[in-house]
């Protein structure tokens, strides 16, 4: 995971560095905390209209992205094991997300290929009310016929129905990232938590250097990561999801965001 971090903290800073060229403090090592971070997960009292569509920003190239998030998904769970990736975009209105399906890796044949949510709906609905890391626990859904995390039944019916952990975090602006959020960035797997090494801190800063990278496709900007040897993360031998809290049964929010354009913009520097 090392070698993965370092080749996107680097396109980041070079990036932030051109985006905010005022921004002081900046190496090419990746993000610790925040000197300024906030340590209560709070919602982000932003109107809708600041999490909903920014612009007119599109996808880009739809390729590269591909490319990208299957990066991501193997930055976690090496091959043979099951993974997935995707992002998930606004509505004209601001009100919804959808999956994009051109974009996704490994859900052609699942039926939540296509799906489309409530904006502040389901897991990655919290990435975008809390604008931080979130993780879920679906293990929970396999015990209650109630749809949970405010999914409509027949929304909850077109999920993968073997899924049983999702991590997901929001898409920034890179020239805004206080504004209207580009989208959110999720990966999801049939393994747990722990099997997927999504409840350890290091990973939901690690998904949001992924995230940081495809805002800048996503706006036009070609990056390329080039072969970075990917390992997979550690397994993880418990369930608690560290520098996070609890806000709905099974689903946990980070304390902080990691993101390098809000490093950027306070000034605060990467150790």
């Amino acid at each position: 995971m090392t070698t993965v971090r370092r080749r996107l903290a680097e396109l980041l800073v070079s990036a932030a560095r051109s985006i905010a060229p005022d921004a002081t403090g900046l190496t090419g090592t990746p993000p610790g905390q925040p000197k300024a971070a906030q340590t209560i997960a709070e919602p982000n009292p932003k109107t809708a209209s600041a999490t909903g569509p920014a612009g007119n920003a599109g996808i880009g190239d739809e390729t590269a992205i591909k490319q990208l998030l299957e990066t991501c998904a193997r930055a976690f769970v090496t091959r043979g094991r099951h993974v997935r990736a995707n992002i998930m975009t606004f509505t004209a209105d601001g009100l919804r997300r959808a999956v994009n399906r051109a974009t996704a890796f490994n859900m052609d044949d699942d039926p939540d290929a296509g799906l489309q949510i409530n904006a502040t709906a389901g897991a990655s609905g919290k990435a975008v009310l809390y604008r931080r890391a979130a993780v879920a626990d679906l293990t929970l859904l396999q015990i209650t016929s109630v749809p949970p995390w405010g999914l409509s039944a027949d929304e909850q019916a077109h999920v993968r129905p073997r899924l049983k952990s999702i991590l997901s975090v929001p898409i920034f602006h890179p020239a805004n990232a206080n504004g209207q959020l580009l989208g959110t960035l999720q990966i999801d797997s049939d393994l747990t938590v722990e099997e997927a090494g999504f409840n350890k801190p290091e990973a939901a800063e690690l998904m949001q250097q992924f995230a940081d990278v495809l805002s800048l496709m996503m706006i036009g900007i070609p990056v390329q990561l080039g072969d970075a040897g990917i390992p997979s993360a550690t397994v993880m031998s418990h369930s608690r999801v560290q520098n996070a809290r609890q806000v709905d049964p099974g689903i946990y929010v980070a304390n902080t965001s990691t993101s390098i354009f809000l490093i950027s913009k306070a000034g605060d520097s990467w150790g």
